[in-house]
């Protein structure tokens, strides 16, 4: 199997994830700004990754854009703030696809967290504005206030395991 990882990192949990299944596959991991030079046809499998906000998962139409049209193994897995376990997660994803889309690929999701320190000015903004709404909403003492109050990091190698055994499946 060759596989290509193509990723679109912000603030690095999505990079490192998808450097972590390039290695785990024997494959490369690229930069998603790279996906117009590359010839997709020359792999087997074909995995993007993209951090999730609001549920939608970043660069994600391109790269569904050109794979879909080839007959590849597709994956797709999206990197966000919320633990692994938030019972809204299913459902975000599923909004990035459609009923055809879905029947020929698989998403997964990954818990990566937040990096305040790489953020841009705007996206600071926002979180800035969500901490204020979700304090007003939940309180000071609730659990998603405080992790929206510094910078954490959920990643953990462990999460790729299902991505990685559905490549490895035979078609």
């Amino acid at each position: 199997m060759k596989a290509l990882v193509i990723y679109q990192s912000k603030t690095g949990f999505t990079k490192q994830y998808a450097q972590w299944i390039g290695e785990e596959l024997g494959g490369e991991a690229v930069e998603a700004k790279q996906l117009n030079s590359i010839d997709l046809k020359e792999y087997d499998t074909l995995i993007y990754g993209g951090c999730c906000h609001a549920g939608m998962i970043s660069g994600l139409k391109n790269f569904l854009g050109k794979a879909m049209q080839l007959n590849k193994k597709v994956a797709v897995f999206a990197v966000g703030a919320s633990p692994a376990e938030n019972p809204e997660i299913e459902e975000a994803l599923r909004r990035n696809f459609t009923d055809q889309q879905r029947e020929k690929l698989q998403a997964f999701y990954f818990p990566g967290g937040l990096r305040y320190e790489k953020m841009g000015f705007f996206d600071k903004t926002l979180m800035a504005m969500f901490r204020v709404m979700t304090k007003k909403t939940e309180g000071e003492d609730s659990e998603m206030y405080r992790m929206l109050c510094q910078s954490y990091d959920l990643s953990d190698k462990k999460y790729i395991e299902p991505l990685v055994l559905y490549c490895r499946e035979e078609a």
